[in-house]
């Protein structure tokens, strides 16, 4: 699983899981940013994993042009 964050004009930005081929699905459902998925880790982690195999399945937005 690969976690990012996108700038969105919030201190942190707003996690997101990135697939190996490129794609990202927003993770804010889950948690608003990284540091609250690394704060939370042991709570939050199988739902992230859960969107991660989800992505990994196809869709998501493509990240060309995007800044993580």
């Amino acid at each position: 699983m690969k976690l990012a964050s996108i700038d969105d004009g919030s201190r942190d930005g707003s996690l997101v899981v990135v697939s190996a081929d490129g794609h990202y699905i927003s993770a804010r459902d889950v948690a608003p940013s990284m540091q609250a998925a690394l704060e939370n880790w042991g709570e939050l982690s199988p739902s992230l994993t859960k969107l991660s195999k989800q992505l990994e399945q196809g869709g998501g937005l493509d990240s060309e042009g995007v800044t993580f």
